[in-house]
């Protein structure tokens, strides 16, 4: 349970850009809210919030070190498609740590260690993860590896 939750608040950033993208309102009284918003907002509300204190952290705000060194951890782990060529996940790697300073970062050797580290001190170990949650994180990282090129 702990584990769905976990994933749920990693992947919040990415459901929530998707709800606010939706130009059709919601109307109505229960059925005006999403039930993923709903569900996320309560998983969030058990486990300490969405931003403060306690809060897991989001792979949207980490740094290109730390991106990098998950990034080498999924890849590693084969939690990613096979994809290849320059925007599969070994090329991001390749061009990602070619980057002047990119390997020196903190939180370059947090991620090889599979150690997602946000600003505010938040972490989460990928170990802690299963099945698809991690890949879908690792997923995510290679987004955000992607925004760094």
């Amino acid at each position: 349970m702990k584990t769905i939750l976990a994933a749920a608040l990693i992947l919040a950033p990415t459901l929530a850009s998707a709800q606010t993208a939706d130009p059709a309102p919601q109307t109505g009284g229960a059925t005006g809210t999403s039930q993923a918003g709903g569900w996320l907002g309560q998983a969030q509300s058990l486990l300490g919030g969405g931003g403060g204190a306690g809060a897991l952290p989001r792979i949207g705000s980490i740094g290109a070190g730390n991106a990098a060194g998950l990034l080498g951890y999924c890849v590693k782990n084969r939690l990613l498609g096979t994809g290849g060529g320059a925007s599969g996940a070994a090329g991001v790697l390749g061009r990602l740590t070619g980057q002047k300073d990119v390997q020196s970062q903190p939180g370059y050797a947090a991620g090889q260690a599979g150690q997602v580290q946000a600003p505010g001190g938040q972490a989460l170990s990928l170990d802690g993860l299963r099945g698809q949650v991690k890949n879908q994180v690792c997923n995510l990282v290679l987004n955000r590896a992607k925004a760094f090129l």
